[in-house]
This record gives structure tokens, sequence and C-alpha cells, in this order.
């Protein structure tokens, strides 16, 4: 389960068909340090790229599970939203299966820009809240306790155990149904063709989709009006909108989808904190942990108004 700074060519063992070309680690990954990787099928006479997800040690600490992240790319694979899986992986040397990773179909294209609109970018989560919907659930405060076993000691001081304690042991908003959610909708997971000139939601693709889950629409709509800094009264109206063209027979509130999103946020912040305070375990990157004083500062003030 390690993250290991070479390829290890006996994951292919499980896939007799294909022949190992190349290996190249993939620049970036919050999460993960993922690989892209050449394969030539033999039936087909083809070669092809796929991404490697590793079940690494630090998805563990992030509470990913590619057994999840695999049954959904299978359950929308033809869609063309998001990634078809080739297969995953699982380790059945030892008394008890382990998943070891996942290999997805590489998408071409690049990293969406701002060329891609916030009005597409809001469409584009409307199509994820349209896919059907994961028999897992996001609950936000079973995630902060499964970071809050992550986090070194000597950062748990009587200012973030404050903010633990708050959010752990108040009711969590309840606004909308369950639909299927990202969690994690940042211009970095959308791949769009070479040219941006003019692209809409029906251009773009979408990848990382190891936090998804069933979740409440306006959580997953924060999420990403956080990560994109979008302004919330513009994000809102572009995702009712493209909703209530599809779906006719409901009624999309953009007031009440403003309250919403507005009661989630501290929620969203809330998760943020832990995860940098994670990831600053995993990667030890200064930064996490400056953006997690920022957070910290921000929440102890909401907490106070409360």
């Amino acid at each position: 389960m390690g993250d290991h700074a070479y390829f290890n060519h006996d994951l292919l063992r499980t896939l007799p068909d294909t022949e190992f070309v190349s290996a190249s680690r993939l620049a970036g990954g919050l999460t993960n340090r993922c690989w892209k990787v050449e394969l030539f099928h033999r039936s087909t006479n083809q070669t092809k790229h796929y991404v490697w997800r590793p079940f690494s040690t630090a998805a563990h600490a992030f509470g990913v599970q590619r057994q999840h992240e695999y049954d959904l790319l299978t359950m929308i694979s033809e869609t063309g939203l998001a990634p078809k899986p080739l297969q995953l992986l699982v380790n059945t040397d030892s008394s008890t299966e382990q998943v070891t990773g996942l290999f997805v179909e590489w998408l071409a294209g690049i990293e969406a820009s701002p060329h891609f609109s916030n009005t597409a970018l809001c469409q584009l989560q409307a199509k994820v809240h349209q896919l059907p919907v994961p028999c897992w659930r996001l609950d936000i405060q079973q995630r902060g306790l499964h970071y809050w076993q992550y986090i070194n000691t000597g950062y748990k001081t009587p200012l973030l155990t404050a903010i633990y304690n708050f959010f752990q042991n108040h009711p969590i908003p309840t606004a909308f149904d369950d639909c299927c959610c990202h969690f994690d909708l940042g211009r970095y997971n959308v791949i769009v063709p070479c040219s941006e000139q003019g692209l809409t939601a029906e251009d773009a693709k979408i990848i990382d989709w190891e936090y998804a889950a069933a979740g409440d629409p306006s959580l997953d709509l924060a999420m990403t009006i956080i990560a994109n800094d979008l302004d919330d009264e513009l994000a809102i109206s572009d995702y009712c909108d493209r909703r209530q063209m599809v779906e006719k027979e409901t009624n999309f509130n953009k007031h009440d989808w403003l309250q919403a999103v507005i009661g989630w946020k501290p929620w969203c912040q809330y998760l943020a904190l832990l995860w940098y305070y994670v990831g600053y375990e995993v990667w030890h990157q200064p930064q996490y942990l400056q953006h997690a004083s920022q957070l910290q500062l921000q929440l102890i003030e909401y907490i106070n108004k409360c």
C-alpha cells in the first residue's frame, strides 16, 4: 500500500491481454500520486494509455475507497462524462483480499482554464447531479472522525479540538434529497479539448472521482463554489437554470438553494481544515499548515457567532 517511486510491473499480471510499454509519474494530485501507463493490447493490436490510481497510504489516510470509485465509474461509463475503468486490481496473495488500485482510461485534452466559463462549470455540476445515485454516501461527521485519527496530536490544540467538537456534535444541515456528488469539482479535475474557445459543459469530462458519493447536492455545489472562488448567487442561478431546463417538473427555487449553500459552507471549511492537517502528515507541504491556520480563524469566528 506504499507510495512507490517506480511503477510496479507485477501489477500487470492480472491483465493477461496487455504488455507493458511505458510509465510516467503524473504531476499534481492532492490525494494520491498516480501514473500514466502505456499498454499494448494483443487481442486488438492497439496501444492505449491509462491512469494507474493506487490504493496507497495516502489514499487510506484520506478515506478513499477504490472499490467505490470503480463501481461508480462502471455505473456511469456510457455517459461519456468520466474515464472508463479498465480494471480494479485486488491482491489475493494474503489471507484477506485487498484492493491495490485501479486502472482507468486516460482522457486526451487539457485541464480546464478560466476560458472554461463559470457558467459551464456550474452546468457541469448539474450534469453530475443527474447521474445514478451511488449506494454509499458522504457522512461529514464520520469523515471528520476518520481525518481526526490521522492528525498529529501536536496539532490538536485546544482551538482545533474546540472546532472539532463543535462540528462533530452539531446537527448536520439537510436541504435536498441525495444525488450523485463529485465532491471535488475544481477546474483542475475538468478535462477539455485543447482548443478552449467557446466551450460548454457538453465538451468537458471529469476526472478524479475518488471522493464521489451520494449526498446533498447543495453541499456539493457549496464545495464547487469554494474550490473555484465563484459568486454564490451567479453560480446557483447557472446551476438551477440548467437543472430546471432538464427537470421541468421540479421547481428549483434559487433562494432556497442559496440558503442551503450558505448553510453548508462552514461544514465545507471544517472538512477542508481537517483535510489540510492530514495532507501535511502525508506530504509535509508547509502551505497546508498555512491554509489550515486561515480556516481555523474563520471557523472560530463562525462558532462564536452561533
